[in-house]
């Protein structure tokens, strides 16, 4: 058993695969990692976006190409 509490033969129980268990728990890992940061950067991104929007509707930002957006506008018959 590890200091983590961790049983090597119980996690091959359920992983069979002696050489997968490190790939997965690494992988996992870094998906845990990736989910920490989204949120603790939540609120500076919020901040970021309600910037953003506060700058359009003061006209600080220009659409470059407005025909691109004329092609997402629905015809209405």
């Amino acid at each position: 058993m590890s200091k983590l509490g961790i049983n090597y033969d119980d996690l091959l129980k359920k992983i069979p695969y002696k050489y997968a268990i490190p790939v997965l728990i690494g992988k996992r890992a870094e998906r845990l990692k990736e989910e920490r940061l989204l949120r603790e950067n939540h609120a500076e991104l919020a901040e970021l976006v309600n910037e953003a929007a506060v700058e359009l509707q003061e006209g600080k930002i220009k659409m470059k190409n407005e025909d691109m957006m004329k092609l997402l506008k629905p015809e209405v018959k």
